[in-house]
């Protein structure tokens, strides 16, 4: 799905790319854009990848947590987009 239309369906989001890192530096990626963003987004799309393993796709969809991720929603094989709650 490209970006537009993930726009059109749900709104304006912010982009963090995780390739190459490792859990634990994805981990503080994603609290750090998370606990960031500007209010005016929503979602945060996780560009995790997937053709070079899938050990960031699995950490992303079933083992991070963050208290203002109030849904997972996966795009395709390699993105993955948090909704977060509004604030």
């Amino acid at each position: 799905m490209d970006d537009i239309f993930i726009k059109y369906e749900y709104g304006d989001f912010c982009i963090v790319d995780l390739h190459g890192k490792s859990i634990n530096d994805a981990q503080v990626e994603l609290n750090h854009v998370i606990n960031s963003v500007d209010v005016n987004y929503q979602y945060v799309l996780v560009v995790h990848g997937y053709n070079s393993g899938t050990s960031l796709k699995n950490y992303v969809r079933n083992q991070f947590k963050h208290n203002l991720v109030t849904e997972k929603i996966n795009i395709d094989a390699g993105r993955t987009l948090l909704r977060l709650k509004e604030r």
